[in-house]
C-alpha cells in the first residue's frame, strides 16, 4: 500500500473503501522505476492536518530526475543551500517573487535576478531559511505543497498523469468541502484547469513560474498571492 503510516485524522473521511480500492489499482500501474522513490512520501499530504491548512501551492507533475522529487510541489530535494547550483527555474522564480514582495519592490523591472538575490543571501542582506528548513517552516505555518500527479516514471515527465487523474480530482473535491477557507495558488494552465474540481476556496492565479516575461499580463512575477497572504504566512520561513 502506498499510503503513509501516520495519516492525519482530518483525511479519514476521504479514505473510503472505494478510494482504498482505487489506490490499490493505481499502485499496480506504477511499476518500480518512479519518483519519488520512497513510498512514504508519495502521498505525504495525507499526514498534514487539513483543517489547519491556509494556503495550497498546486503543482503538476513531480520532478522526473532521480532524487529530486520529495512529495512536495516545487521542492528540489537535493538542494540544501540557495547558494548551490541547481537547474529548476520554477524554484528560482518563486524565490525572486518572494524577494520582491518581502523587500517592497514595486516595479517589474526592479525585480532582482536570481544571481543577485544569491549575493544578498551570501552577504546577509536577504535572510531566508535554507531550502529544506524553508519548506518545513512554511508547512508548519499552514502551507500545503500539493501535486496533481503524485509520481512519474524516472526521466519521463507526465508519464503517470492519466494514472492519477481521477484520484487527484477526488482529493481536490474533498479539500474544498472540508476546508473552504484555503487560499489556492494556481500557477499555469494545468493547475488552473483543476479549479473546476475545487468546490470552494479563494483563488490566486498566474502563468507557470517556469517562464517569466514582463509582457504577459498574468506573468508569474506579477502574482499577488504572496503579498495577499504575507500577514498570515512568513514567506521567508
Amino acid at each position: 500500500m502506498i499510503l503513509p503510516k501516520n495519516i492525519h485524522h482530518s483525511w479519514q473521511d476521504f479514505l473510503t473503501k472505494t478510494i482504498l480500492v482505487e489506490l490499490d489499482k493505481i499502485e499496480l500501474q506504477l511499476g518500480v522505476n518512479y519518483n519519488p522513490s520512497d513510498e512514504a512520501i508519495i502521498l505525504r499530504f495525507l499526514t498534514i492536518d487539513l483543517d489547519a491548512v491556509k494556503v495550497i501551492w498546486l503543482g503538476q507533475d513531480v520532478y522526473p530526475a532521480k532524487g529530486v522529487a520529495t512529495g512536495r510541489s516545487f521542492e528540489v530535494g537535493d538542494l540544501h543551500d540557495w547558494l548551490a547550483p541547481y537547474r529548476q527555474t520554477s524554484m528560482k522564480n518563486i524565490i525572486r517573487l518572494v524577494h520582491k514582495n518581502m523587500t517592497g519592490i514595486q516595479t517589474y523591472r526592479a525585480i532582482k535576478k536570481y544571481a543577485e538575490i544569491k549575493e544578498e543571501i551570501r552577504n546577509g542582506q536577504f535572510t531566508i531559511k535554507p531550502p529544506s528548513e524553508w519548506y518545513e517552516s512554511l508547512e508548519s505555518q499552514g502551507v500545503l505543497f500539493l501535486n496533481t500527479s503524485f509520481t512519474c516514471e524516472v526521466d519521463k515527465p507526465n508519464s503517470h498523469k492519466d494514472i492519477w487523474a481521477v484520484f487527484s480530482q477526488q482529493v481536490l473535491a474533498y479539500i474544498g468541502q472540508r476546508n473552504p477557507h484555503i487560499k489556492w495558488f494556481l500557477w499555469g494552465r494545468e493547475a488552473q484547469q483543476m479549479r473546476q474540481y475545487i468546490v470552494r476556496g479563494h483563488f490566486y492565479e498566474s502563468r507557470h513560474p517556469a517562464r517569466v516575461s514582463e509582457e504577459n499580463e498574468d506573468d508569474f512575477l506579477k502574482f499577488t498571492g504572496f503579498e495577499a497572504t504575507k500577514n498570515t504566512i512568513n514567506w521567508l520561513g
